[in-house]
């Protein structure tokens, strides 16, 4: 009794033709993808050719027709793969995961930027967004210096160019408080990724200054000449300078909180099912103050 495999040949027809398809990608610069998922449906109409075909060719002899279970199987895990893609283009998850890996990343400078700081100033309150990575430093001019660079993930630098704020900085005066805010960056699609921007902002130290909100802040303080409050921030970095006349009052949920190359004086406050922590620190006379309140980490670090 003769034998007959079914699928053996099936299987050597679908690697051709994909190696076909991959080559003319080459040539033709070209998605293989696409094409695989244009042509995909083609592997049925070979698999069953085949078994009606041997049906019906060997139906009056006798011959024992055998499926080649190796073949099926892997021509079923192209079918199953190209499936899977194609429920991928039609939610919308391809075309971002080409995106992604067909993206760039573009580093670009924000504009500098230069605000006057009238003398009938008394406070600043800076109000900052958590996509931010925000540097402050203290001087004695009386200005509000700004610039960073931020780095865009896109699939073209003309893209990318276009997600750049024409503004960054925006700053208000109400009574005797500059109000600072920052422009809202683009928002994310599947086609552009916009990483946290890293800014420096430099302001009259003169001043009394309150920051809320944000992410990620570092102070650089080498002297202030007014109170500071700094509220609801995840991490909080300051770095002192030795000369420094300033009492910092930290509150934290736990000591742990406390970090830094300081030595921290601690007063545990609260109950147990609400601890508080509060750690201080005086530097000199302790004239100014730096109240820290609803953050999760607060590093102080002394140049010594």
């Amino acid at each position: 009794m003769k034998k007959r495999r079914v699928g053996t040949t099936s299987m050597a027809i679908v690697l051709i033709v994909f190696g076909v398809i991959i080559f003319i990608a080459q040539i033709k610069r070209i998605s293989a993808v696409n094409l695989a998922i244009k042509f995909w449906p083609m592997i049925l109409f070979l698999l069953g050719g085949e078994i009606l075909w041997y049906s019906y060719r060997y139906k009056e002899e006798d011959i024992n027709i055998r499926y080649d279970i190796f073949s099926i199987f892997i021509i079923l895990v192209i079918v199953f793969m190209n499936l899977g893609i194609y429920g991928l283009i039609e939610t919308g998850l391809m075309n971002k995961v080409n995106k992604m890996v067909l993206s760039e990343n573009y580093t670009f400078s924000i504009p500098y930027n230069e605000t006057q700081v009238d003398d009938t100033i008394e406070k600043i309150v800076i109000n900052q967004p958590n996509y931010y990575n925000l540097t402050i430093r203290t001087e004695e001019n009386n200005k509000l210096l700004y610039s960073g660079h931020v780095d865009i993930a896109a699939d073209s630098e003309e893209k990318a160019k276009e997600l750049l704020d024409k503004e960054h900085i925006i700053a208000k005066k109400s009574g005797n408080t500059l109000y600072v805010s920052f422009m809202e960056r683009p928002s994310y699609n599947r086609e552009n990724y916009i990483r946290p921007y890293d800014t420096t902002l430099i302001i009259p130290r003169n001043k009394k200054v309150e920051i809320t909100g944000g992410n990620d802040l570092q102070l650089v303080l080498d002297d202030i000449k007014n109170d500071w409050i700094i509220d609801s921030i995840n991490r909080v970095k300051i770095r002192l300078d030795e000369n420094i006349d300033a009492k910092i009052n930290a509150f934290v949920q736990y000591q742990e909180m406390l970090k830094g190359n300081v030595k921290w004086s601690s007063i545990e406050e609260g109950t147990e099912e609400q601890p508080k922590v509060k750690g201080e620190l005086i530097y000199k006379n302790g004239n100014k103050n730096i109240s820290i309140l609803n953050c999760d980490e607060v590093f102080i670090d002394e140049l010594k």
